[in-house]
């Protein structure tokens, strides 16, 4: 076994028909989705907030950011989880389970293949009799989005 290689955990989960991973140590908690509050000053990629233990969160639509005008989910989740642009909701149409994968096991995603956002789509992993798409929660949003949320007024003055 090389050197270099070493073991990955990494959390599935399901947004419209494909089957996403995401390093575990990424997310923070997972809960279900009742709603978000939206706020007018928040940037358009923002579906609106929620209130976790006295903290707003952001909450972005994964759904809407892959595949735009399609049909929701019936019960999705929220991945609640530590950016450079601070906690983030990332919402998901379900959760899966938690694998263990070598890291040789993760291949370059094809050229063609990385268009939602380029560098969202960072690796592809076949494990057992699937094959998962290794996305990159730093580019979730892009540099622009992350400085846009990190000036938008997304907490009211008064809650201060």
């Amino acid at each position: 076994m090389a050197e270099s290689s070493k073991e990955l955990r990494l959390i599935t989960f399901r947004v419209g028909p494909e089957t996403f991973v995401l390093d575990i140590m990424a997310v923070r908690q997972i809960i279900p989705y009742s709603g978000t509050t939206t706020v007018p000053t928040a940037p358009s990629f923002i579906e609106g907030i929620i209130i976790l233990r006295n903290e707003v969160i952001p909450v972005v639509d994964l759904r809407e950011r892959l595949y735009p005008n399609s049909e929701r989910a019936e019960a999705p989740l929220i991945l609640i989880t530590l950016t450079s642009a601070g906690k983030i909701g990332v919402k998901v149409d379900e959760v899966r389970r938690i694998i263990t994968i070598n890291s040789d096991a993760l291949l370059p995603p094809p050229p063609l293949v990385r268009g939602v956002r380029g560098e969202l789509l960072i690796a592809v992993v076949p494990h057992a009799e699937e094959i998962y798409l290794v996305i990159d929660i730093e580019n979730v949003l892009s540099g622009d989005e992350k400085r846009e949320l990190a000036t938008a007024e997304l907490q009211s003055p008064l809650g201060s």
